[in-house]
């Protein structure tokens, strides 16, 4: 597969029609990264459906099986699957923010097709262990609701902010929930599933510390003082109606400050997060 182009690579990978196909895709465009040209006035084609719709049944999110109680295989496939779907989405995050925003600099495209190439590492590493259980990606129901929020979030700097330092973020949060449920249990893959959590948590950590730096890097070019930048970023979060999972009891504040978030984001984070939980 010889590639040339940035943008149409990319475009064929957020296209692609199976799972095998844009992992492969996305790598190739990662090892062949700086021989690629970048023809900015290539056209803007939208990203009508995701990849995982050919294969996946989508479902409202409160019907996707969770795993809640780790004492089967199919208890443990139900969360492997829940948590590729995330990543497997993710992919599609980080190509389309390097596909729909032209002109940037270089390092812009570099950093988030780097990201997605870690992505497909994790998506993998979870369908290898889904395999050993004898199931795989596309044998349970999955939601849209990363697809949704990057389809209708097409400006640059609520895109930065909602996905790569809102959504993504989250995972920081969960991950640490996930690693003691797995814990907890004694399922056969207890260990291999708590190395590839530990992988993907520090992976993340760099996923949105990159988001923190393009955040900042944009508000500079926008004349958005750094004193201003958290009530900006609380802004979009509201514009485009973010809120926390059910599961983000806490924040994990020491990833969260390894991924460029302040102490005041932090604070407001939690004054978020406990409004939530605690309706008037």
């Amino acid at each position: 597969m010889e590639l040339r182009e940035l943008f149409s690579s990319l475009f064929n990978a957020l296209n692609a029609k199976n799972a095998q196909e844009k992992c492969k895709q996305v790598q190739i465009i990662w090892k062949n990264f700086h021989n690629l040209s970048l023809e900015h006035n290539q056209i803007i084609l939208p990203l009508e459906i995701p990849t995982f719709a050919h294969f996946c049944s989508i479902v409202p999110p409160y019907k996707v099986p969770q795993g809640k109680y780790l004492k089967t295989d199919l208890n443990v496939a139900h969360l492997l699957h829940s948590i590729a779907h995330i990543e497997f989405s993710a992919i599609d995050l980080a190509l389309d923010c390097a596909y729909r925003f032209r002109e940037l600099p270089h390092c812009f495209y570099r950093d988030w097709v780097e990201v997605a190439n870690e992505e497909v590492k994790h998506f993998l590493a979870l369908n290898s262990l889904l395999e050993v259980l004898g199931f795989h990606y596309g044998d349970f129901g999955v939601h849209t609701l990363l697809f949704d929020s990057m389809k209708n979030c097409n400006i640059l700097l609520n895109r930065i902010a909602l996905i790569h330092r809102g959504m993504e973020a989250v995972g920081l949060d969960v991950n640490p929930f996930l690693c003691i449920k797995v814990q907890n249990s004694n399922h056969s893959i207890k260990n291999e599933l708590l190395n590839v959590l530990e992988m993907i948590l520090q992976d993340e950590i760099s996923h949105v510390l990159k988001g923190s730096i393009w955040f900042n890097f944009f508000c500079e070019q926008e004349k958005i003082l750094p004193k201003n930048r958290t009530l900006k970023y609380f802004e979009i979060l509201k514009h485009h109606h973010f809120s926390f999972p059910k599961a983000n009891e806490q924040l994990n504040a020491n990833a969260r400050l390894k991924a460029g978030f302040s102490l005041e984001e932090l604070k407001m984070l939690e004054d978020e997060i406990f409004l939530s939980k605690n309706p008037k």
